[in-house]
């Protein structure tokens, strides 16, 4: 049997700038502490897991909310390993209320060989709240040769507006095959915004494109929506492609850029 883990916070807007106003952590998950990068006033949030990774078996739930106004920025220590034995899950549940701004930029998961890992996600967002979201995933551990070489791989992405679906996303892979066409690394960002996106769907288009080692693109599907896809030869490609989305979408949103980037 694998861990129980548990991680809820609640940011709320206090003095000028948004702080934890509650924080629980339980195992495998650590300490949780807001950090100031600059004087916007936004923090970065870091989630740790000191085990180094996700055991068979294990259970992870995540649970996040902003409340009207908050706004914060939300990372992981590293890249995340599914080692191998029967099936676990993350679930992670984020709310925010209205005016609130969230980045969740989680690295990328490398699940290993007979690794089976079940991941869903949902965001559920005020009308005029903004959000900046990727997920990413390797192929395995590409540098010892395994490629898909994991029992299971699901994850599911779902986004709210008032209650309405504005991304339901995700897939389920088994071991084997090639579905990432040769590339090794597959991302996936959002962004959504009370204003008109399409600008920002043209820009994301030309750069993405030109992007060397990626296979990448933007899209409209809805109103505002910035939809992302990125095929990345190696990891320094896909992050190049994901901080290329984080910065433009910060720009179109005329928010400060970030005080660093994820790598």
């Amino acid at each position: 049997m694998g861990q129980r883990g548990a991680l809820r916070l609640s940011l709320e807007p206090r003095g000028g700038r948004t702080v934890l106003a509650g924080r629980y952590s339980g195992a495998p998950f650590g300490a949780v502490r807001a950090n100031y990068p600059d004087d916007s006033g936004i923090p970065e949030v870091q989630i740790t897991n000191p085990s180094g990774g996700i055991l068979g078996g294990d259970l992870l739930e995540i649970d996040v909310a902003l409340v009207p106004g908050a706004a914060a920025t939300i990372l992981t220590q590293a890249a995340n390993k599914a080692y191998r034995g029967v099936e676990a899950r993350q679930n992670a549940a984020f709310r925010l209320g209205e005016g609130a701004f969230l980045e969740y930029l989680p690295h990328h998961l490398i699940p290993f060989a007979r690794s089976a890992y079940r991941q869903e996600t949902e965001v559920r967002l005020a009308g005029d709240s903004t959000l900046l979201i990727w997920d990413a995933f390797s192929a395995g551990r590409v540098a010892r040769g395994e490629r898909f070489a994991f029992d299971g791989l699901y994850s599911r992405t779902r986004i709210f507006r008032d209650g309405s679906p504005e991304v339901v996303d995700g897939f389920e892979l088994l071991t084997g095959g090639e579905p990432f066409g040769g590339y090794s690394y597959l991302g996936a960002a959002y962004a959504l915004a009370p204003r008109d996106l399409d600008p920002l769907v043209e820009e994301l288009h030309e750069a993405l494109s030109r992007m060397p080692r990626a296979l990448a693109s933007a899209s409209a599907s809805a109103p505002g929506l910035c939809a992302v896809r990125i095929l990345a030869r190696d990891a320094t490609t896909l992050y190049r492609a994901l901080n290329t989305c984080r910065t433009a979408a910060r720009d179109h949103l005329r928010l400060p850029p970030a005080a660093r980037g994820v790598w």
